[in-house]
Order: structure tokens, then C-alpha cells, then sequence
């Protein structure tokens, strides 16, 4: 589909690409978009203002949210956000001023719902409602619990609001502080805690989604209490880990895949100039072993030998395929399933069975199992269904041999089934032993190139095959970029396309036509793709430091590796831009040593002062130090030692200019000599380092003139014209008379010290307004 004859691009604002929901969310996109001939680009961010400060693994994820800044009206034709998964940390406005950027380019929600706009959502009342009154009616629990989500969450509302009306339908009273509110992860552990040392005997707890759910599984394998067995578990959406965890989840089943595929609908729709309203999809329950229930396999169920039943119980089994793009391997999976079903339901005549009818039962065992079946089952469901049918096959067998007959022939059916899960099992862990494998070569090749040079983007794209990715471009600021948490970023107006993977063939684009304008980088044009597209931004970035994105094809490997990759990829990126610095000071510093060379400059008589600063350099406080010391420990005096360091030098540089660094730097050099100028020397040490040395007669361990040194600097900032504050960290050691420590094991202890400073200095480098 194409618009001033350029194809449509739509793009697809997530959290986490490796996240469950977003995955299943993403490949009914991109299903549709391949059908439809529509780019797609999804912008990979995380969760808006999440706190971060007590997770060090994940303190700069935060990196991922500047995706959100490069989908723009100029670039694209359409959006879809899913607005609740990316701000389920944050308050209904910021998710709402955040979206308001995107006013203009036709939009729809998924998975949330806020006023003016177009949505795609669940119905998140009849599953609960469905999977609430198993319990009560079938179980006979009374007393319920429910782990909730954030109440700026949409589906974390509504999902409560359901929980609480289906208790009050029900003659049941729902009691507050049997409800706790999550984060809609596995990692809300403390809320786990609460709900159940309220009410240990709490019967069943509802969670907003399958991941509370099975984190709530951990808490309660560390209190020795068994999920289905102590306590009954309903979870909501019925992920894949549903059915694998153990015992397997009873959940509602909401399927993540149709909301992608309806919004893309809706969206392109509007593109195309229609009046569109939100839609609301079904759900329903899902019964597995999270549910104790003595009489599962005993209960009669209706007639099963009708077409119709055999394609409704392939459906529940291989529900999570009918989205996917291989229609063939379902179709024959389906016709040797219910060739499978109808000689199995052939049982339930009432004649004879001769010994051919179990043969071809079994023959067409090992057919259904060889087209895949193990693959891409729902095993739950496919053992409960086979359970089910055995049961009622056995109530109806006249006579005590056909039951033994029966007995024998679904145990054979289990044994072929248990050595297909084997073999199953077995290639899944070839499968992973060869992606562990792929990962170290990939590790290994990354950082393959030796200069900071175009070419060495390009060695960067050469070893992507592993992750099935044809197509990958490297897009890079002119110069990095320092992002801080919780700081605002706009992308740039121009990046510059490094490198390009296209079809397989890497290629080193040329500096004359690196330069692309942010409303063009998903242009096929300008990529040079023909056919339509369906790739990922991510960001690539070291810490603090940004230094561009990358834009590839959205594989199944993305879903899985997403992350290592671009970790690896970000590392690779950080090394060509710090040896491309390298080559840089190295050049200037071979034309300084040839300009010192040409004028006769000997490095041995250079003078014992900083040239910046104008107090003594390293050669000369070291100098200096240790007559000072010497003659301090023969009159017995203490003696002094601190350790200065400059806070964000990198930074200031950076964003005010090596100029306000400079003098950032001089200035320190005046506050430290003023501060010891009496009794001690002070000196340059290092780039930003700076040491003192003075005869002390506080009997403390230095703190009175390191806070009389921090208070010059507040002074001085709070009087300064410059919008940035200079601050430094320091570190004292004091020497008494009966000490021999070097001059040297003194700076290192006041260093040390100094360190414990830094762990809890602020980056913050602007004056506040």
C-alpha cells in the first residue's frame, strides 16, 4: 500500500522487545503489514519514569525511551502505542503529555484507553467472570485475594473493577486489604509478602497478569505451600510461560497477537481517510493445574465425534499458531490431528473392536506426532483433552477386558507422546547449544577491527547472519551524546548512516552521503530496500553516553537476543568512537612533539608549574610534599594529606566547551591554595586531579578544612554567572608523628576515601532554574 507513491510506514511504539506481551503484539503487525505491503518500524523503548536507583543491572535502561523521539509525523504515516505496558511506572498526564507529541499522525492504543483516542483492548470482564465463578462454584473458595496493577493501567483497572463485581454477584464480600497493588511483574516480591501474611488462609488470589502470577508462584515455593494444591492461582493472558510453568497456570486468555493485528487494521484504515471506533476483544478462561480440583478427568463432557468439536479442541491446542505466517504446517497438522480424533472417537461404538482399529489408532499417533505436533502444542491442553476423552471412553466399555484393552492403548499413546517430548527436548537444546555457540563467535568477531574508522561500522554488521538479519543500518550522531536519567532528549535533526547491511552485503557508506535527514531515515529510497520491510530501532549506547541507533530487520532472534545483541553492538560502537578519539589525540600529540622538537624543548626541564592553573605541577608537589613532611615529622607535627577531585569535567566540557572546563579547572587551583595557603602547598596532579599538603594542628582527621573547602565552592557558585555548578569531591589523611607511611601510601588512603564520596555525588551539572 503506498501513499504519493511511497509505501506506507507505520510505526509501533513498545516496551521491552523481548517482553512476552509485546512480542505477541508485534507479530500480529507485522502479519498484517506484510500482507497489506506496509513498512513497519518499531520503536523498542522500556517504561517511562521507572525507578531505577536500586537495580544496578537495570540503571540505564532508561537509554531505550529516546526511541520514542524519533517517530515523528514526517516520518511516518500512522502509529501504534501501547501506551499502559510503556507507562505502567508513571501517572495517567505523563502518559498522556507524552503522547500528545504525537498529535497529527493518525494513532490507536493498544492495550490502553485514554480519551480522544481510537483503541483496541480486552474485555476484561467475562474470562475473570468465567475463571471467578470456577472457583466459587466449582471449588467452593470464598475467600479471595488479588494482586493488582498501577490504577493509571487501563486493563489494571478494569481487571479490578471486574474482580470486585464478580464477588459482589457472586454474595461475596470482597475485602480490602486482601487486594495489593503490583507493578505488573514478577519483581513486585514485597507485595507477594503482604497479601499473604495478611491472611495465610486465603483460598484463591486473582493476578492482573501471568507474570505477578508466577511470581507469585516463587513466593509461595519459598513457604512451602504448592500453587493447585494449598492455594488456587488465576492468571491473565495465557502466555506461553502459563502453560509451562509448574503446575501449569490457569489463566484468561487474551490473545496479545489479534490485538496487533485489529490496531493495525483500524490504523491503516484511518490512513486511508475512514472514521473508525475502538473495538474490544473477547477473553476467555483457561482451566490448567494452578486450579486443585479432585474431579478433573471424571466429568462427563458432550458428544465429541463431530467435526466440529475435533477442529474446536485443535484450535484450544494450537491456539498460539493461527496468527502465525505457516499456514501449510498447520493445515497438515490439522488433517493428521483429526484423522488421529475420528478413529480414536470410533471407540465409542459399542461393538467389538477389532485389533486393526488399534493399530491404525497408533499408526495415526506417530503420523499427528511427526507433522510437528510436539512443536507447537499446548501440552496442557492437549493432555486434558486426551484425558477427558479416555475417561468418558471408559465409562462406556461393556466389561472389565475392554477397559484393560483401553487402558493399554492410551498408555502407548502416552509413551509415543513422552519420547516425541524427548526428541522435542533434545532439539531444542541443539538448537540452544548452537545459539550459545553463535553468541560467543559473535562476541568474539565484534570487536574484530583495530581503527576508529568507517570501515570498522561496517566489520560491526558483518556478523548478524546468526540472528537471521539481512538487512541492518548504523545510524551515528555527529558527536556522542551524555543522556542522564530522567533528563529529556530530543533526536537529532541529522544522523549519519554509518554502515548498511542490505540483502546480506555489508557496505561502508561514503562520508559524502552519510548525512540524512531525520524525516528521511525510514525511507525505503533511502535505505535502498525494495521490498517491504518490517524492522527495529534500538539505541545503541554505553552508560550515560549515546552514540546513534540501529535500524534491522525484526526477526524471531531479535525477540530472544534482542538485547544481548544490541549490548554487544553498543560495546563494538563505544570502542570505534574511543579509537577514533585515540588517533585523534595522538595525530595533535605527534604535531606537538615535532613543534617541541623544532624549538630545541626538552621535556626533563619543563617547570615545576602547571601551565593552566598556575600552581605546581606533579613533578613539583611531589617535590615540594616530601621536604614538607620530612621537616614536619622531625618537629612532630601532624601532617595533612588531601586528595581533590574534580565532579563532571567530561560533562562541562561536553556541553559548555573545553573553555569553561579550563576554567572550572583554574578555579579549583585558586579555592585549594587559598584554603591551605598559611600552613601547606597545594598542586596539580593529574587532568582533574589535585592534591594538598599542610602542617595541621585540628585534632579531627581533616573534616574541618574539607568542609571549609566545600564551602568555598558553594560560596562561589551561589555568586557565579556561569549556569553550571563546580564541585569537587575530596579525601583527607592525616599523619601523625609516630606514622611512616610514603607520601605516596597517604595519597592513596585519602583517595580511597575520596571514592566513598563519589559513589553518592550528584551528576547534576545545570543550576536549576
Amino acid at each position: 500500500m503506498a501513499k504519493n507513491d511511497k509505501r506506507l510506514t507505520i510505526g509501533v511504539l513498545v516496551s521491552g522487545i523481548m517482553d512476552d506481551f509485546t512480542v505477541s503484539i508485534c507479530r500480529g503487525v507485522m502479519q498484517s503489514a506484510k500482507a497489506a505491503n506496509v513498512n513497519t518500524v518499531v520503536f523498542s523503548g522500556k517504561y517511562l519514569d521507572r525507578d531505577l536507583s536500586q537495580n544496578s543491572e537495570l540503571m540505564y535502561e532508561y537509554q531505550f525511551n529516546t526511541m520514542f523521539s524519533y517517530a515523528k509525523k514526517d516520518n511516518l504515516d500512522a502509529l501504534l502505542i501501547a501506551a499502559d505496558c510503556i507507562g505502567c511506572f508513571t501517572t495517567k498526564e505523563r502518559m498522556e503529555e507524552m503522547i500528545r507529541q504525537y498529535e497529527g499522525i493518525p494513532c490507536v492504543l493498544v492495550a490502553s484507553k485514554m480519551d480522544g483516542y481510537v483503541s483496541v483492548t480486552y474485555d476484561n470482564y467475562s474470562g475473570i467472570r468465567e475463571g471467578m465463578e470456577y472457583l466459587i462454584h466449582k471449588l467452593n473458595c470464598s475467600k479471595f485475594g488479588m494482586i493488582g496493577g498501577p490504577e493509571s493501567n487501563t486493563d489494571a483497572r478494569e481487571r479490578k473493577n471486574a474482580f470486585l463485581s464478580v464477588l459482589k454477584e457472586n454474595g461475596l464480600e470482597a475485602d480490602a486489604r486482601l487486594y495489593v497493588e503490583g507493578d505488573l511483574s514478577r519483581r513486585a516480591g514485597e507485595k507477594f509478602k503482604e497479601l499473604l501474611d495478611r491472611d495465610p488462609e486465603i483460598e484463591a488470589v486473582f493476578c492482573v497478569n501471568d507474570d505477578t502470577a508466577l511470581g507469585l508462584y516463587d513466593e509461595l515455593k519459598r513457604r512451602n505451600l504448592m500453587p493447585g494444591k494449598d492455594i488456587s492461582i488465576l492468571g491473565y493472558d495465557d502466555t506461553i510461560l502459563a502453560a509451562k510453568s509448574n503446575p501449569s497456570l490457569s489463566s484468561v486468555r487474551a490473545d496479545p497477537v489479534e490485538l496487533g493485528v485489529k490496531a493495525f487494521k483500524l490504523v491503516l484504515r484511518m490512513v486511508q481517510g475512514e472514521q473508525v471506533e475502538s473495538e474490544i476483544l473477547p477473553t476467555r478462561f483457561v482451566k490448567r493445574d494452578s486450579f486443585f480440583d479432585e474431579s478433573m478427568g471424571e466429568e462427563s463432557g458432550g458428544r465429541l465425534h463431530d467435526i466440529g468439536d475435533i477442529d474446536t479442541y485443535f484450535d484450544d491446542i494450537f491456539y498460539r499458531y493461527k496468527h502465525e505466517d505457516m499456514e501449510a504446517q498447520m493445515r497438515y497438522l490439522r488433517l493428521a490431528f483429526t484423522r488421529f480424533m475420528k478413529k480414536l472417537l470410533l471407540l465409542f461404538e459399542g461393538e467389538d473392536h477389532d485389533f486393526q482399529l488399534y493399530m491404525d489408532i497408533q499408526a495415526l499417533t506417530d503420523d499427528f506426532l511427526n507433522h510437528g505436533a510436539m512443536e507447537y502444542a499446548d501440552m496442557d491442553n492437549l493432555m486434558i483433552t486426551l484425558e477427558k476423552i479416555y475417561h468418558m471412553l471408559k465409562r462406556g466399555q461393556p466389561g472389565i477386558e475392554r477397559k484393560y484393552e483401553l487402558r493399554d492403548l492410551f498408555a502407548n499413546i502416552y509413551r509415543k507422546i513422552i519420547r516425541a517430548m524427548d526428541n522435542q527436548f533434545g532439539t531444542m537444546r541443539e538448537i540452544e547449544e548452537r545459539t550459545n555457540y553463535s553468541m560467543k563467535l559473535f562476541i568474539r568477531d565484534m570487536l574484530q577491527f583495530e581503527k576508529g574508522n568507517d570501515q570498522s561500522y561496517a566489520s560491526v554488521l558483518g556478523n548478524l547472519e546468526w540472528m537471521d538479519i539481512r538487512n541492518a543500518f548504523v545510524y551515528v550522531f555527529k558527536n556522542p551524546v551524555i543522556h542522564l536519567y530522567k533528563e529529556s532528549f530530543q533526536a537529532p535533526e541529522y544522523l549519519y548512516l554509518k554502515a548498511a547491511l542490505r540483502n546480506g552485503v555489508v557496505q561502508a557508506v561514503p562520508s559524502i552521503q552519510q548525512k540524512k535527514s531525520l524525516n528521511d531515515i525510514f525511507d525505503s529510497r533511502v535505505l535502498a530496500v525494495k521490498d517491504q520491510y518490517s524492522m527495529v530501532m534500538l539505541p545503541l549506547f554505553s552508560g550515560e553516553m549515546l552514540y546513534g541507533v540501529i535500524l534491522c530487520d525484526l526477526t524471531d532472534k531479535i525477540f530472544e537476543n534482542g538485547e544481548f545483541m544490541i549490548n554487544q553492538m553498543s560495546s563494538a560502537i563505544k570502542m570505534i568512537s574511543l579509537l577514533k578519539a585515540n588517533e585523534e589525540i595522538q595525530q595533535k600529540l605527534e604535531e606537538s612533539l615535532a613543534t617541541l622538537k623544532e624549538n630545541n624543548i626538552v621535556l626533563d626541564n619543563l617547570s615545576r608549574s602547571d601551565g593552566l592553573t598556575g600552581i605546581l605541577n606533579r613533578r613539583g608537589f611531589y617535590t615540594a610534599a616530601q621536604e614538607l613532611m620530612e621537616s614536619g615529622r622531625k618537629e612532630g607535627k601532624r601532617i595533612l594529606v588531601i586528595y581533590v577531585d574534580m565532579n563532571n569535567l567530561k560533562i562541562i566540557n561536553d556541553r559548555y566547551g573545553h573553555e569553561e572546563g579550563d576554567f572550572s579547572l583554574k578555579l579549583i587551583g585558586e579555592i585549594i591554595s587559598e584554603a591551605v595557603r598559611e600552613s601547606g602547598i597545594a598542586g596539580r596532579i593529574g587532568g582533574d586531579e589535585f592534591a594538598c599538603i599542610l602542617e595541621y594542628s585540628g585534632e579531627d582527621e581533616g573534616e574541618a578544612i574539607l568542609s571549609d573547602i566545600y564551602g568555598r565552592f558553594e560560596a562561589f557558585n551561589a555568586d557565579s554567572p556561569k549556569p553550571y555548578n563546580v564541585t569537587v569531591s575530596a579525601g583527607a589523611c592525616v599523619l601523625k608523628n609516630n606514622e611512616n607511611l610514603t607520601l605516596k601510601e597517604a595519597l592513596t588512603q585519602a583517595d580511597e576515601k575520596l571514592y566513598e564520596v563519589k559513589k553518592v555525588r550528584s551528576k547534576e551539572v545545570a543550576k536549576r532554574v
